[in-house]
């Protein structure tokens, strides 16, 4: 038996399995007797893991050369063996008896036959779905299936309807932009956990071929792997293989795949979609390369390639009694849980003051740096900088904490409060895999002012400073140390209204660094927006008017939390993002419908439109910021 996917084909015949008859020939009988065998093909395919690679899904399924079944009559005690009759592959194949005379009036079959259950009745036949299968003669294995007679046929025979008696996996490896490109195709092994739940997809079973029940006989596997060893595919295209697998996933699940080649692994992990169900296809799209969880080796294990997410949030955590339209504690704690829900593997918060408690409480799947205390005196300096700094207990350690407070600050109680709390930025050794390191560096700047966008305006002044005080840190450290860094936090900066490439992106580059905005690269094209010019807003905080302009989404428009990446040629670690969102999804807390006229109006292409009405659901936060969310792809070749 054959599969098919446009010009894919994988041979399902189970070679290893004995045959009821020792050598193919070609039926030279009449048809009075045969089975004539359909194939029911799944009524849809489901997406597993990520988006489906094609518009289609479609799997072709046929009968070809030695295939056999196992034929019972009405009692369900009586069995015989039928082989297909004559050459070549057939979505419809007929199966006639051999060395014994066919059934009167066969009702019920099952594929693949094999010895071990002659003897054995309709309730009491037995399998193996292997969690070790050789792939060189593209063969699949523990493909069962049972079948039941419909109609008869013009020419004596009967029509038998086949299905599925397990779930099918149809696995797309696309291994583009990822050392495994080119590579030879070694084997996939896909392993599955509920929790601390092992789930096992193989094993030994007993089947009934008239009801189509199943048990497992054994505790089995949660992983089944495909080999490949003469006849090896090139990943130079994306590939596709099948694997038959029971059905007993639950959506949430885990899958983890691993791709080896011949000189490279990767792997990664993802939730199931959803519950998988006898006699249905289920699409793995595994574009390596879309995968946030995934990690490259080479043959000594080297971490050579991987991703990490991290995150900047002002959680907007001054006390209630100074800001009553914050979150305050219940919002807080909810701001925590999603957080720890959404699992980035580092966090940088700034105004983490009164509510800190609420927000660790919610982070229990994550490890924090010191908390300096909320602000306790409105009329002196606090010692606090209201940065906080989480990281996944689970495979991602931060050391070397430094605390650098700034030279310069403006603004009393009246004017931002500046001047009243320690502000400054944090520096950390984070450490993303065994090999591969970033200095992280956390802030929280000078608030702005209502002045000009000059450093005639001492909370400009104040803030560039700032700015420059960093810079000169982090690119010292970046030389001495060789490896990357990333800033984070809330710069109250924006490019319109601060010469923030003046002051920072120029003079680092000067420096032989290179430093990227992922947001600059990312959302706007790679053109950094025009200084002194009206402010880019992203829909949720707009306001009106048409001082500022509002852009055509969320993830166009400019905020004040900021993340750069610095980059030192020659380095071993390398990073590059490929993602920057300002998520406002998943931190909203309710949403109104606005309009406004008479407003100005960036649309999709970057072109500005006056004088626009418009009108949208607008989604308001628990804080009064939205985090910024980066995903990092970097390189490692210090294995080399």
């Amino acid at each position: 038996m054959r599969k098919s996917f446009v010009i894919a084909a994988v041979i399902l015949a189970v070679q290893s399995l004995s045959s009821c008859s020792e050598n193919e020939t070609v039926w030279e009988g009449d048809s009075h007797g045969q089975i004539v065998a359909h194939i029911e093909q799944p009524a849809t395919t489901r997406t597993a893991v990520g988006n489906a690679v094609d518009g289609t899904n479609a799997v072709g399924i046929v009968w070809t050369d030695g295939d056999e079944i196992g034929v019972f009559d009405a009692s369900g005690a009586s069995q015989k063996c039928y082989a297909k009759v004559g050459q070549g592959t057939a979505a419809t194949a007929s199966f006639a008896a051999y060395g014994t005379t066919a059934f009167d009036e066969p009702v019920y079959a099952y594929y693949p036959y094999n010895e071990t259950n002659a003897y054995n009745d309709i309730h009491s036949l037995v399998g193996n779905l292997p969690s070790e299968q050789n792939m060189d003669d593209g063969a699949l294995h523990g493909d069962y299936k049972i079948g039941s007679a419909t109609t008869p046929t013009a020419e004596g025979g009967y029509e038998f309807e086949f299905k599925h008696l397990f779930s099918m996996a149809r696995i797309t490896i696309d291994a583009a932009d990822t050392p495994l490109k080119d590579e030879k195709l070694k084997s996939l092994t896909m392993s599955v956990t509920r929790g601390e739940t092992v789930v096992s997809i193989a094993g030994n079973f007993t089947f009934d071929a008239q009801t189509g029940s199943w048990k497992q006989t054994d505790e089995g596997t949660n992983s089944i792997t495909l080999t490949w060893n003469t006849n090896s595919p090139s990943l130079e295209q994306a590939f596709t293989c099948y694997m038959s697998l029971f059905p007993v996933i639950h959506s949430g699940d885990l899958f983890t795949i691993t791709v080896s080649t011949e000189n490279y692994k990767a792997e990664f992990t993802a939730n199931s979609l959803t519950s998988f169900s006898a006699e249905q296809i289920y699409t793995f799209p595994v574009v390596l390369n879309k995968y946030e969880t995934i990690k490259v080796y080479d043959k000594d294990e080297n971490v050579v390639q991987g991703k990490f997410t991290c995150a900047a949030l002002n959680v907007d955590g001054l006390p209630s009694i100074i800001n009553s339209g914050g979150p305050g504690s219940d919002g807080t704690e909810a701001i925590g849980h999603i957080m720890n829900g959404l699992g980035y593997d580092f966090i940088a918060v700034s105004e983490d003051f009164a509510y800190h408690d609420e927000l660790a409480g919610g982070m229990t799947n994550y490890n924090m740096g010191t908390y300096r205390g909320s602000v306790s005196n409105a009329f002196g300096k606090n010692d606090t900088d209201g940065l906080g700094f989480f990281w996944k207990k689970d495979g991602i350690t931060a050391t070397d904490e430094t605390m650098v407070a700034f030279d310069e600050a403006y603004g009393g109680l009246t004017g931002g409060a500046n001047e009243l709390i320690d502000k400054g930025f944090r520096h950390y050794v984070v450490t993303v895999e065994e090999g591969v390191t970033v200095d992280v560096y956390i802030t929280h700047m000078n608030t702005f002012g209502d002045g000009t966008n000059t450093e005639d305006d001492p909370w400009v002044h104040a803030q560039l400073s700032q700015l420059r005080q960093l810079r000169d840190y982090v690119v010292a450290r970046a030389k001495e140390n060789n490896r990357p860094a990333i800033i984070m936090g809330d710069t109250n900066m924006r490019y319109t209204r601060h010469q923030i490439v003046d002051n920072l992106i120029t003079p680092v580059s000067s420096e032989g660094l290179q430093i990227a905005d992922p947001w600059i690269e990312i959302q706007r094209g790679g053109v950094y927006p025009t200084w002194n010019t009206s402010s880019l807003m992203i829909r949720s905080k707009f306001g009106g008017g048409n001082i500022d302009i509002l852009c055509a989404d969320d993830q166009r428009g400019e905020v004040v939390d900021k993340m750069w990446y610095i980059n030192v040629p020659g380095a071993a670690i390398q990073l590059k993002a490929i993602s920057c969102m300002n998520d406002v999804e998943h931190f909203a807390k309710s949403t109104e419908e606005v309009s406004y006229s008479g407003v100005n109006v960036e649309d999709e292409a970057g072109n500005i439109l006056t004088n626009q009405n418009v009108s949208y659901t607008k989604v308001n936060g628990y804080a009064d910021h939205f985090p910024v969310v980066v995903s990092f792809e970097y390189t490692n070749t210090s294995g080399n």
